[in-house]
């Protein structure tokens, strides 16, 4: 699967991409730095940082509770896996949310994310949940 179906949106210095893995995160995304040098996250410059902080995610969080109810916004930058600057932006529910005829549940919401039940959704409701996003930012 091409990472490139669940762009949501370019800014300036990242993209705004969608998870692949959804549960039990409804909404959960990644901001991929645009600048191809860009690997750890002491190589953020000014900008990016700016961008990411003040313009992605306030605005990500604003649209994601918007469209599936209260979240607390959880941010990890890591770059262990997949080594480029980004940023996973995970919203926490303190109760289930059912959207597309699948419950999300958040196993530990007052914890950490990780790890979590894996479930498989759907190419179609992954698409129509970027839509979704896509729509409102």
């Amino acid at each position: 699967m091409g990472y490139e179906q669940f762009k949501i949106k370019n800014f300036d210095r990242w993209g705004l991409y969608l998870h692949e893995k959804q549960f039990p995160y409804i909404g959960r995304c990644y901001a991929w730095a645009i600048r191809p040098e860009a690997d750890k996250v002491s190589d953020m410059n000014l900008d990016e940082r700016e961008e990411l902080f003040s313009t992605i995610i306030p605005l990500w969080e604003k649209v994601i509770s918007e469209i599936y109810g209260e979240i607390r916004p959880n941010i990890a930058i890591f770059g262990n896996e997949t080594p480029h600057l980004h940023a996973h932006l995970i919203p926490r529910f303190y109760s289930p949310r059912k959207f597309y005829g699948i419950e999300f549940i958040d196993p530990n919401p007052t914890g950490n994310y990780a790890p979590y039940p894996k479930k498989n959704i759907p190419l179609e409701v992954l698409l129509k949940i970027r839509d979704d996003i896509k729509a409102k930012i």
